[in-house]
């Protein structure tokens, strides 16, 4: 697994079946964290969530259970409950990164685009070179409009990933809507020369309208 796929994991819960044992070997909590995790991997994530509720006080308002209760409340599009619950965590452990990535994504799905910024900044602060914040910060700041300050953070993104598609699409849009449409095309090229069937290089090569 590379290392982007698995911190996405770790950030959003996926990646939490191990610490199950953190409770100990028959021990009822770690029986329900089990539950929970094997109720999402066949795709009942309410019964993963139910899990959860069973726990003991103590455990339930855990860093663990908090973090894996935002994601999973996420995932049944209950995003107001999820940023809640990912803040819970983060004032349990103040400097975690996981649930501050992990909380802009239900911001980003309200289109809280001002607080997205905000938080994917707080978090960059405490990891300089975090993948999942760059992307999203460039992406906030590109639905608010800052055009050109978008382009500026992905190119930044862009020098420690020369082979996403992703950072250089949004390159490319950030140029297209800047103006710069000769720009914004060679990125859509470099896109399509990997992934021709890149929708989003696809979309902005016939946007930009340069042969």
């Amino acid at each position: 697994m590379d290392l982007k796929r698995w911190l996405v994991m770790v950030a959003l819960g996926v990646g939490l079946g191990a610490m199950a044992g953190e409770a100990g070997a028959g021990d009822s909590s770690a029986d329900l964290f089990q539950k929970s995790y094997d109720s999402e991997a066949v795709g009942k994530v309410q019964d993963a969530l139910g899990a959860l509720d069973q726990l003991p006080p103590e455990r339930r308002e855990g860093y663990v259970a908090l973090l894996r209760r935002g994601w999973l409340l996420y995932k049944l599009g209950r995003n107001q409950e999820a940023i809640e619950a990912y803040g819970k965590a983060i004032s349990i452990s103040p400097r975690s990164v996981e649930a501050r990535v992990g909380a802009l994504a239900p911001q980003m799905a309200m289109r809280r685009w001002a607080d997205a910024e905000a938080g994917a900044r707080e978090l960059l602060k405490l990891d300089p070179g975090n993948y999942l914040a760059g992307l999203r910060l460039a992406f906030s700041v590109y639905s608010l409009g800052r055009y050109p300050e978008s382009a500026a953070i992905y190119r930044k993104l862009l020098d420690s990933y020369p082979s996403d598609v992703e950072v250089r699409a949004g390159l490319g849009w950030a140029c297209l809507k800047s103006g710069k449409a000769a720009d914004a095309a060679r990125e859509f090229r470099e896109v399509l020369e990997i992934a021709p069937k890149n929708t989003l290089a696809l979309d902005g090569l016939k946007a930009a309208g340069v042969p």
